[in-house]
Formats: C-alpha cells, sequence, structure tokens
C-alpha cells in the first residue's frame, strides 16, 4: 500500500486550512467597538442595506416620555388587599421615574436583521450552531448575547445618524405599560385573551411542528401589538436591557432617565422567552410588565459544546434616544 498520497494530504490540508485562516479578513471595529460597514460591498449589498435602514427606520415607534411609578404595584390595584404582585424583592420599592421622549423599535431584531448587519460588516452569522438551527428563521427573534445585541443597536444608530442602544430597563417598563399605566400584560388590551393575542401551549407547539422542530420558533409580529405599536414584549425572547443588574438598585435608583448601576457581572433581561411565553403560563404569572430576570453577557455565556446556544432565547429591541421622531 502507498502511503505517500495520504501523507502529502494529510500534510496540505492543515497547511491550507492555516493559510486560508490567515487570509480571512477581520471585521473592522471604531476606538469603542462597533463593527463598522465594509466599504467593499457590492452594488446588489448595498441596495439591501439601504432597504433594510429604511425599513427599521420605518419601524420605529416614538414613546412620547413623562412621569410614572416604576415597579411592583401591587398595592395600588383594588384585588390585591394591598399585597405586592410578587414575592420579588429585586422589583421593589415601587419609585417615581421620569423618562424623555425616546423611539423604540417595534419588533426584536430578527434573523434576517442580523444576516443583512453580518452582511454588511463582515462577521459570521449568529446562531449557527448545529442544535438550535432550526429556530434560525428570516422572522424569528434572533437568540444573541449582550455584547452582540449593543453593538448591532449601535450600529445601526451610526447608519442611520442617530444615538441608539439597547432600552433601558425604565425604557422597556414605561413602553410595555402604556406609558407607565398600571397594566400587569404588555398586550393590546392588558389583559391574555388566548389564541387571539398570545398562543397557546397547544398552538405554540403545533406553530413549531411547521419546522419540524421541538424547540419553539420565535417568529415576531403573530399578535396584536401594545396600544404603541410594539410587538411581542410579553413573548418570542427575552429583551437585553442596558442596566447592569443589582437586586438593590430600585432604593437608590435616580428619577430622571435611570440608567442601572454603573457596574455589575449580569445585564438584566425583560419580558419572556418563547419556550414559556404561553397564555397559560403568562396567566399564572402575573408580572410580566414588572418582573426582572438576569444572565451573566459579558464575557458572553460560552458552552464547550460548539452545537449549543446558551443564548438562544435572549434577543435584542433597538431605542434611539432622542426626545423627537427621527425624521
Amino acid at each position: 500500500m502507498n502511503l505517500k498520497p495520504l501523507f502529502v494530504s494529510l500534510f496540505i490540508l492543515p497547511l491550507f486550512s492555516i493559510t486560508a485562516c490567515a487570509t480571512e479578513p477581520t471585521p473592522k471595529v471604531d476606538s469603542d467597538g462597533i463593527p463598522q460597514t465594509r466599504n467593499d460591498l457590492t452594488a446588489d449589498e448595498q441596495q439591501q442595506l439601504n432597504d433594510f435602514l429604511a425599513q427599521q427606520k420605518a419601524n420605529m415607534r416614538f414613546i412620547e416620555g413623562g412621569s410614572f411609578e416604576m415597579g411592583d404595584f401591587g398595592h395600588k390595584l383594588d384585588w390585591t388587599d394591598g399585597l405586592p404582585l410578587t414575592g420579588q424583592p429585586d422589583n421593589k420599592p415601587l419609585h417615581p421615574v421620569t423618562l424623555d421622549s425616546f423611539s423604540m423599535n417595534a419588533y426584536k431584531a430578527t434573523y434576517g436583521d442580523f444576516d443583512v448587519y453580518s452582511m454588511a460588516t463582515g462577521q459570521e452569522k449568529v446562531g449557527m450552531q448545529e442544535v438550535t438551527i432550526g429556530v434560525r428563521q428570516p422572522d424569528a427573534a434572533a437568540g444573541i448575547n449582550w455584547q452582540t445585541a449593543q453593538h448591532y443597536c449601535q450600529w445601526l444608530g451610526q447608519q442611520l445618524d442617530v444615538p441608539m442602544s439597547l432600552p433601558t430597563e425604565a425604557q422597556w417598563e414605561y413602553a410595555a405599560r402604556n406609558l407607565g399605566q398600571y397594566v400587569l400584560f404588555p398586550t393590546d388590551t392588558g389583559e391574555i385573551d388566548p389564541g387571539r393575542n398570545m398562543w397557546t401551549d397547544s398552538e405554540r407547539k403545533e406553530f413549531s411542528k411547521e419546522y419540524v422542530l421541538i424547540l419553539t420558533v420565535p417568529i415576531v409580529g403573530l399578535y396584536p401589538p401594545n396600544p404603541l405599536g410594539l410587538y411581542d414584549l410579553s413573548n418570542q425572547n427575552y429583551e437585553w436591557m442596558m442596566d447592569w443588574y443589582d437586586p438593590e438598585y430600585y432604593a437608590n435608583s435616580p428619577e430622571h432617565n435611570p440608567k442601572g448601576p454603573k457596574t455589575g457581572t449580569e445585564k438584566v433581561l425583560r419580558g419572556v422567552s418563547a419556550e414559556d411565553g404561553s397564555a397559560e403560563n403568562q396567566q399564572v404569572v402575573d408580572e410580566i410588565t414588572v418582573g426582572r430576570f438576569q444572565r451573566v453577557p459579558n464575557p458572553p455565556l460560552i458552552s464547550d459544546d460548539p452545537n449549543v446556544n446558551q443564548n438562544a432565547f435572549t434577543s435584542a429591541r433597538c431605542v434611539i434616544n432622542l426626545s423627537k421622531p427621527i425624521s
């Protein structure tokens, strides 16, 4: 048996791989680490980017600023007998907050959105792990870590020439509660109407079967938006907030435009995951607009298994921090 061709193949393959890796272009970033748009886009790629930016601009909903009481407002409701909504200590005390006006995207960023972002900036596509690849539908909320979410919003803001970021907890709760009203569920009516404004558990499972998956596929915009025009605040993946997590922060929060603690180890998540966001589950929870969740995003959650996406159900919804509508 002649082993020479096999030896040559084994020798050349690693050499070729090393050479290919060495010549792979590195995405450019600015001084803040934000990926920058390639300067060699083809005409078709530039048109794709232009169409994407026009759509993102149209998706922004202007939220008039104002004052509200942030946190667990259970004792303000007649039917609670003065009791809080939850046993969570970290969403108390109820405290006054005043926000400047801002604009919020009607939708969570989808895998289709991130594909344009990846193309424009020369990055690898997100969510390509083998186990969750079926969830990766163009209109599904993208599962990403906090830093990727923030960089995406910042990059999008650079393209539209506006200050853009992830929302603060205060902005998200104010919008979810329809300008700070005492609303439990961020739906079109403030209540759960199974099968009309939120999927039931059986509907969720049947929907996933269409994609031959046992995992929930978090397609955005399936149900009516809340009164401010914002979709899926109560389902289709958790949403990353700008804020660091501190269980004691509400007691010390500044009143005007609070942005969370200056430092921390965990970032706050709001909303409900697609896996848990059925009408039946939420009718039991009763705390969607005031509940707080947390994950360790920086460094991002990383598994030794390359097939695992530990951020499969954490997503981004961007805000424009301007006190007037985007023109």
